[in-house]
């Protein structure tokens, strides 16, 4: 029976601002929504080592978190390599929303 410490050893981090998650080489494994935006909005995941690297070209995702498009929480899977780091900017116009980025 797989142990859930051992076979996913996966830090998290609780976000609800622009967050530097890891400045080195990760994997991105999951992104929680938690708590539904109070309207339309965006979270972005950047593949960086610093927000000043941020660009198009190394955006993972673009999430909008709209609570008409959700059911609150939801999980998004990912599973993938940042081989610079993992930069999650959020909307400046974005309020009373969270998430739960998990990786390693």
């Amino acid at each position: 029976m797989p142990s859930s410490v051992l076979d996913f050893p996966f830090d998290w981090i609780h976000l609800i601002a622009s967050t530097q998650v890891v400045a080195t080489r990760c994997m991105l494994h999951s992104v929680t929504l938690n708590h539904p935006a109070t309207g339309a909005s965006t979270v972005s995941l950047h593949d960086v080592a610093a927000v000043g690297d941020i660009a198009p070209a190394n955006m993972i995702a673009n999430i909008t978190l709209d609570p008409a498009l959700f059911v609150i929480p939801t999980t998004l899977a990912f599973d993938c390599q940042c081989i610079n780091g993992l930069y999650v900017l959020f909307n400046a116009a974005i309020t009373a929303e969270d998430i739960t980025v998990s990786y390693r």
